[in-house]
This record gives C-alpha cells, sequence and structure tokens, in this order.
C-alpha cells in the first residue's frame, strides 16, 4: 500500500498550528506543545518521503518541495506571530510573477 504524502499536508498553514495552541479557541486554554509536536510529526513524514524520492521510489518532487515550503511558511508564520507583534505577510514568498526573469 502506497503512502499518500501530499494528503499529510493538504490545507497546512500557520493557522493550524494556532488551531492546535488554542484547541477552544484563542480565549481558551492553550496547549503550548501541540503544535511543535505536530510539526515534528509532519517532518518524519517528510523524512521518510524524501527517502523514498532519493531510492526513486517515488517521483514527485514538486509535490514534496511545495510541502516543505507548506511546513517552513507555517512554523515561520507560527513562530514569529504574537500579540501586538509586528504585521507580517503571509506568505512570505513573492508572487510567480515577480522577480521572473
Amino acid at each position: 500500500m502506497s503512502v499518500n504524502y501530499p494528503d499529510h499536508f493538504e490545507g497546512f498553514t500557520s493557522d493550524t498550528l494556532f488551531a492546535l495552541e488554542y484547541p477552544d479557541g484563542e480565549g481558551g486554554s492553550a496547549d503550548g506543545d501541540a503544535p511543535q509536536e505536530y510539526v515534528e510529526q509532519l517532518l518524519v513524514v517528510l523524512a521518510d518521503w524524501r527517502q523514498r524520492l532519493l531510492d526513486g521510489s517515488r517521483t514527485d518532487t514538486d509535490s514534496y518541495r511545495a510541502a516543505l515550503d507548506a511546513v517552513r511558511e507555517a512554523w515561520l508564520q507560527y513562530s514569529f506571530r504574537w500579540e501586538g507583534g509586528p504585521s507580517l505577510p503571509y506568505p512570505f514568498d513573492l508572487p510567480q510573477r515577480v522577480g521572473a526573469s
């Protein structure tokens, strides 16, 4: 049975991590470890996926890169967004047309 790696990352954003931290909403109790634990699980999935790409049993490198970028972006946004902090762009990536030459 083949693992559908991209499914693990479908719709994953920093909002996913904030929802894990505050499962009852922002006014409720917080589980500060949940976001990190979730990202650690995703990193294990990425490590397995990467190995499958390297050994040639998978060829979906573009999907892998998109998933890796999604995890990086979500963690960056989650790690540096706080009450009263700076207004950060989401995502930090430039649109495809900017800088294309």
